[in-house]
């Protein structure tokens, strides 16, 4: 047995254990709070009264604890402490409104005191505020919201999966495929969503993103209503402050109609490569086959010319030029489409090419009338490039502008300003011009502004022109010249072409303020 000296030691350290405890409660903001059933009064210590903002000597009794608890927490509150008269234990989170009118947050925790019967006298326990934890707890919630509002919202099937390959999150068109909610699909290990095979199937991928590489495929997946479709897959690792992969972020987009597409364009280039062969066939025949009788009808008429020379009855000798014409004009025409046809194609070596020597040798090559002057500009350069459908762009464009000139006597200049990776080419004359509403149709084959009795040609030279071009990966257009007399041809010529052999050691440079003046002229 203990004597009363061990006796009251006990006593006294258990009060101040009490004492310690109480002390170490309200340093952590929890309040301590009881409640007797037999004068339905509470009884709570300063920390419940800091919360429910009542006055130091005030007691709190039911009345005041309806004025504090809010209206739409007091009915669960009040079932709560009689459920724990009943069982024994009650937890309540409910909101206080102090006298300012703030609004706080409570998480209680009761369990019932008994008597020395058995009976249950009351119930006593603690109170938190959880102010702060909700409203983090809200600010939580809002984001993870905005996030799969976000996610959602991705045209595509968004995941993510923790390093044991469990669903962390997934987008609302992924739950579709697999017809689960968000909570049933949290928590999951993705091979009991997809499926062992294709988990088996994805796991390199999955592997390959937790050691830290960004790994993309392409791959199919299966949708509800029985389909297939093809997606690109992105797998991105996800990185913590540590520099450790804490996950995968994964992407899958939809590219079946791409493909589709794809496949479609695929079918109409071979088709349309399948018709430029029928194109060449058909010129070559056209240009072989077809000149054989032309030539033949020639001969006739040269035979029909001699034997007639005498006859100058009638029309005969201007029916036989007019026959004459016609035969050469079609000859000139089968010539200009195995041309057309050819264009891109032939398209010899590349060389380093001298284009204002090109230019000067055009002109001699042409002999234009002595009035007509072809003038080469110093700003044309020196190019690593094909220079025969070169030659034969600046040749059709510079005969053209001969050709169509109203005098013999007028100007054709041709210059050129570096756009970097490409030159931009004019040709301009100070000619009769071209209205613009034949913008298009110059382009065209066969198309003529002129009759052709009035003045000679297939109409094909600029429809070659265009097709080479365009082949090169430029374009052309024209517009009035200076004064608005005259016309100016412009195309660009790429710089860099496929296959080509290209130094670019040794381009030359050229004066800017020279090129900037010149870009102006040039951009009439």
């Amino acid at each position: 047995m203990f004597s009363k000296k061990n006796t009251s030691k006990r006593v006294l350290a258990s009060n101040d254990s009490e004492a310690d405890l109480l002390l170490l409660l309200h340093a952590t903001g929890v309040g301590i709070w009881s409640f007797d059933l037999a004068s339905n009064a509470f009884c709570i210590d300063e920390t419940c009264r800091e919360m429910f903002d009542v006055e130091p000597g005030e007691e709190l009794n039911l009345e005041v604890a309806r004025e504090r608890i809010h209206p739409d927490d007091l009915q669960p509150y009040f079932e709560a402490v009689n459920s724990s008269l009943e069982t024994g234990e009650s937890m309540i989170d409910y909101r206080i409104v102090r006298r300012d009118g703030t609004v706080r947050f409570m998480a209680s925790r009761g369990r019932a005191t008994y008597g020395v019967n058995g009976e249950i006298t009351g119930t006593k326990g603690v109170c938190i505020d959880v102010t702060e934890r909700k409203h983090l707890e809200d600010q939580l919630k809002s984001k993870e919201e905005q996030m799969q509002h976000l996610a959602d919202g991705v045209p595509g099937l968004f995941s993510y999966i923790d390093r044991q390959y469990r669903v962390q999150f997934l987008s609302s068109q992924y739950r579709e495929i697999f017809n689960r909610s968000a909570e049933e699909t949290i928590g999951q290990h993705i091979g009991e969503l997809v499926g062992e095979e294709a988990f088996l199937e994805r796991k390199p991928r999955y592997d390959a993103a937790l050691q830290g590489e960004t790994v993309q495929a392409e791959a199919t997946r299966s949708m509800p209503d029985g389909s297939e479709l093809l997606f690109t897959v992105t797998h991105v690792p996800h990185f913590a402050a540590d520099g450790t992969v804490r996950g995968v972020l994964s992407l899958a987009m939809d590219i079946t109609e791409r493909r589709q597409i794809e496949q479609a364009l695929k079918g109409k280039s071979d088709e349309l490569e399948r018709s430029n062969r029928d194109l060449e066939q058909f010129a070559y025949i056209a240009s072989h086959d077809l000149k054989a009788p032309l030539r033949a009808i020639e001969v006739l008429v040269d035979w029909l010319r001699e034997d007639l020379q005498d006859n100058h009855t009638g029309d005969v000798q201007e029916n036989l030029g007019l026959l004459s014409q016609r035969t050469q004009r079609l000859n000139k025409l089968l010539d200009d489409l195995l041309e057309y046809s050819r264009a891109g194609r032939q398209v010899g070596q590349v060389k380093r090419t001298d284009t204002r020597e090109m230019v000067q040798d055009i002109a001699t090559l042409l002999s234009p009338p002595e009035g007509m002057q072809i003038v080469a500009d110093d700003s044309l350069p020196t190019l690593n490039t094909y220079g025969a459908p070169l030659e034969q762009v600046l040749r059709n464009l510079i005969n053209n502008a001969i050709k169509h000139h109203p005098t013999q006597a007028g100007k054709v200049t041709v210059e050129a300003v570096d756009q970097a990776e490409s030159v931009m080419f004019s040709v301009t004359d100070d000619g009769a011009g071209i209205p613009e509403q034949y913008a298009e149709k110059v382009f065209q084959m066969f198309q003529t502004l002129q009759p052709r009795d009035e003045r000679e040609g297939s109409g094909m030279g600029l429809a070659v022109v265009k097709r080479i071009i365009e082949w090169q990966g430029g374009r052309i257009w024209f517009h009035p010249g200076p004064g608005n007399q005259g016309t100016v041809f412009k195309f660009v010529w790429q710089k860099s072409l496929p296959d080509m052999a290209y130094d670019p050691a040794e381009d030359q440079g050229t004066d800017n303020d020279d090129e900037q003046q010149r870009s102006q002229h040039l951009a009439g």
